[in-house]
């Protein structure tokens, strides 16, 4: 069965790393046997470097391509939200600039996404391959305990930047109110609360050394956000 994807790319500072996304995503998508039709999303936050140049260059020879300036700091989260709401297609996937996942999982992602809702990525299935620091096993750990304790998701991985949603769950980026990178927690939170199926896949994952993540406040950071959507929702924000 061949599928017409929409493929969400949130960027911020992303100059070094967007060329190759962009090149490799193209060849990827256009020589897949699973795909009929496809469109990329870009949605950037301005952080004045050559990042939306690089883009814009590519827009007139690449007519999949499609680019969203945000025309104020969004955030990861808040601009996931954007590109999920623009997007045309029935399958609807996002993933990180730098393809720390590697572009086949698109595939199985595929397969699932015709027996569930939502497919999402994990790092912390014991058949995933991962290459990462020992830092960011250490946050793993203590997510997975935040998460459980506040908000009940038990999730093996929340935070992986790989996830495909079935076009009926774009009610749950409508109620979407965290633009933080930590909006993976809100928006599994929701699905579950509306009763979306969702099937957890182990996944290939290799760190990016280039990161744009600041790990020394990450801890703190995502506490305050699960504490925040235990309050959106028990002010009844999430409710259908």
């Amino acid at each position: 069965m061949k599928h017409d994807l929409s493929v969400i790319i949130p960027t911020y500072k992303e100059e070094t790393r967007i060329e190759r996304c962009i090149k490799e995503s193209l060849f990827f998508l256009r020589n897949n046997e699973k795909i009929k039709n496809f469109e990329i999303i870009f949605v950037a936050d301005d952080a004045g470097d050559k990042t939306i140049d690089i883009i814009k260059s590519n827009l007139k020879e690449n007519k999949e391509l499609k680019l969203i300036v945000n025309p104020k700091r969004e955030q990861k989260g808040g601009s996931v939200k954007i590109g999920m709401l623009e997007a045309k297609y029935d399958q609807i996937v996002f993933f990180d600039v730098d393809l720390s996942t590697p572009l086949y999982e698109i595939n199985e992602s595929l397969d699932l996404i015709e027996k569930y809702d939502i497919v999402i990525g994990s790092r912390g299935m014991k058949e995933s391959k991962i290459e990462k620091k020992y830092f960011a096993i250490f946050l793993s750990q203590c997510f997975s305990l935040l998460k459980l304790l506040v908000v009940g998701l038990k999730f093996k991985d929340t935070q992986c930047g790989f996830k495909m949603f079935k076009r009926k769950t774009m009610p749950i980026f409508e109620k979407q109110r965290i633009k933080s990178s930590f909006f993976d927690v809100e928006i599994l939170y929701i699905a579950k609360k509306m009763k979306y199926t969702i099937k957890e896949k182990p996944i290939t994952w290799i760190d990016s050394d280039a990161s744009n993540f600041n790990q020394g406040k990450v801890v703190i950071s995502f506490l305050k956000e699960l504490i925040r959507m235990k309050w959106y929702a028990l002010k009844g924000y999430y409710n259908q």
